[in-house]
């Protein structure tokens, strides 16, 4: 057993605590030895299992809520006009226009991916994706480019046009 002055720190191995004061031969301060408080193994089996499982479910949620974030709001977006998709006429062949832009809505500067316009039928069925490369290699904080496309597609079956950013 280990017992320790309190005065100087001085620490002494005996076989037993003793029940009365006793005398450090280093300082002579005078104390009464504490006996150790008994240690529940399961107690602190107990204490640890509970400790383990609040560290996973606060992980957990750290990650989930993280995860729905990124979600909810992606630093970089690609929109088409409210008035962006036009039919129109070259050379007496019909051609559809897309026209947007990609918007980057975060605090920090971004590099753009290419951009998927993809085609619907009356069905919702899509007709054609087609990549283009940006407008804008970066995009500052904030900021946005415009772009506009002509469609490799029939203008007579297309219904919807959905632009999507390749990748993100």
């Amino acid at each position: 057993m280990k017992i320790v002055c309190d005065f100087c720190k001085t620490e002494y191995s005996l076989d037993r605590i003793p029940s009365t004061s006793v005398k450090c031969a280093v300082c002579g301060h005078t104390w009464v030895p504490r006996r150790p408080l008994k240690q529940n193994l399961v107690l602190k089996f107990l204490a640890a299992l509970c400790a383990l499982i609040a560290a996973c479910v606060f992980a957990v949620v750290v990650i989930v809520n993280y995860q729905s974030h990124i979600e909810k709001k992606k630093p970089i977006i690609a929109r088409i006009d409210k008035n962006g998709v036009n039919v129109i006429v070259e050379e007496g062949v019909e051609y559809i226009s897309v026209s947007g832009a990609v918007i980057n809505q975060s605090e920090d500067i971004y590099g753009v991916p290419n951009i998927n316009i993809i085609s619907y039928d009356k069905d919702k069925k899509q007709i054609a994706k087609q990549t283009f490369l940006p407008p804008a290699t970066l995009l500052e904080p904030n900021s946005s480019v415009g772009f506009k496309y002509i469609l490799n597609v029939d203008p007579q079956i297309v219904q919807k046009v959905d632009v999507e950013l390749k990748d993100m």
